[in-house]
């Protein structure tokens, strides 16, 4: 495949030797210690009061997180075709953000609007923004297994807005999906990919320490994989794109500065920030990962 949009590679110029050990013993012992790592909440430092968003953002014509990450919202949803009647179910939708610009731009009933999420705190959360409103979301605790109990045919749209890399069993996943989608219907993913390009044993494996130190599915694929996946199920594809230059630089940018000006933030967990904008930010992560947005739809 085409290595787009990368049209070379930038040369690393590595140290003569090696760093003191006292330059790297810090990072070795903040990667796996159990001080700092991420709750399901400490996403809430990043944003500004009132939100919680926890995708990585569209990054163009913005720098601001809330901006980025509603932008990124609008997109799934613009490539859905959302409106007024569409039912929808969102895979891991975090704390549900999303669900106000589905409802504001594109007049999605927010009692249509189904997500299933495994963290029973953020569901939680979401569900206090709808207190006292005639009308909620219908939030589910559960993961893939919990897709069981909606009936075939039940979704006009089933949305993923930057989860679906987090999601263990893929195949069962993309099964499940195609189940419960009406004729017609459509799901539309925004997600991280494995990177095309040709790497070493060594860049395979601290991939996959990435992979398993973030949490993300030990089944992840390159986007060959999923187009094959899919369309062996009796999906057909209408877009396929590849947007990390839109996604990557601006999250690090990002995330650099608001640990420099957000002193709430617990030393611990901006030091994993740091090493999170320093990766994102780099010529390394180009080598791993790629980001996509996608759009199938299941014949009528």
């Amino acid at each position: 495949m085409e290595d787009l949009p990368y049209k070379k590679e930038i040369s690393l110029r590595f140290q003569s030797s090696p760093p003191a050990k006292t330059e790297i013993w810090p990072k070795v012992s903040l990667l796996f210690g159990r001080e700092g790592i991420p709750t399901d909440l400490s996403h809430l430092y990043l944003n500004e009061d009132g939100e919680s968003w926890a995708n990585l953002g569209y990054w163009e014509n913005t720098k601001e997180y809330g901006a980025a990450c509603a932008n990124l919202a609008e997109h799934l949803g613009a490539l859905a075709g959302l409106d007024l009647d569409s039912k929808l179910l969102d895979l891991g939708f975090g704390c549900g953000d999303q669900f106000r610009i589905w409802e504001n731009n594109f007049g999605v009933n927010v009692s249509n609007i189904y997500g299933i999420n495994i963290s029973k705190i953020q569901i939680e959360f979401a569900k206090r923004r709808y207190e006292g409103r005639s009308s909620s979301p219908n939030l589910i605790l559960g993961s893939v297994e919990g897709l069981a109990e909606f009936e075939d045919k039940t979704f006009d749209v089933v949305l993923a807005l930057d989860s679906l890399y987090f999601i263990p069993n893929r195949n069962r996943l993309v099964g499940e999906i195609y189940r419960i989608l009406r004729p017609g219907g459509v799901f539309v993913s925004a997600e991280i990919l494995l990177s095309d390009r040709k790497i070493s044993y060594w860049e395979t494996f601290k991939r996959n320490l990435i992979l398993r130190m973030a949490k993300m599915s030990s089944d992840l694929k390159k986007v060959e994989g999923i187009v094959s996946e899919y369309s062996a199920l009796g999906f057909n594809f209408e877009v396929l794109e590849r947007i990390d230059p839109f996604v990557f630089p601006g999250f690090s940018q990002f995330i650099l500065e608001k640990i420099k000006s957000e002193k709430k933030i617990p030393k611990r967990l901006a030091g994993r920030y740091e090493m999170l904008g320093e990766y994102f930010g780099s010529e390394t992560i180009k080598k791993h990962f790629e980001y996509w947005i996608y759009k199938v739809r299941k014949p009528e």
